[in-house]
């Protein structure tokens, strides 16, 4: 149980960490860093889908 819970945090920081690179990359006009950090964003939230699909078949 313990580790669903590492985990879900490890995943949300991803996903924070990407907000703030598309963030980033906006402000500097930079497409390819905003662009990227997108992909990496939304790569994460669907990481995150078996993780609490996981979580919900546990109870």
């Amino acid at each position: 149980m313990k580790n669903f819970y590492y985990e879900l945090a490890g995943v949300i920081g991803f996903i924070i960490s990407g907000l703030i690179s598309v963030a980033a990359g906006m402000q500097n006009g930079d497409y390819l860093t905003t662009i990227g950090s997108i992909i990496w964003t939304i790569a994460c939230v669907i990481w995150m889908i078996p993780i609490l699909s996981r979580r919900n078949s546990q109870r």
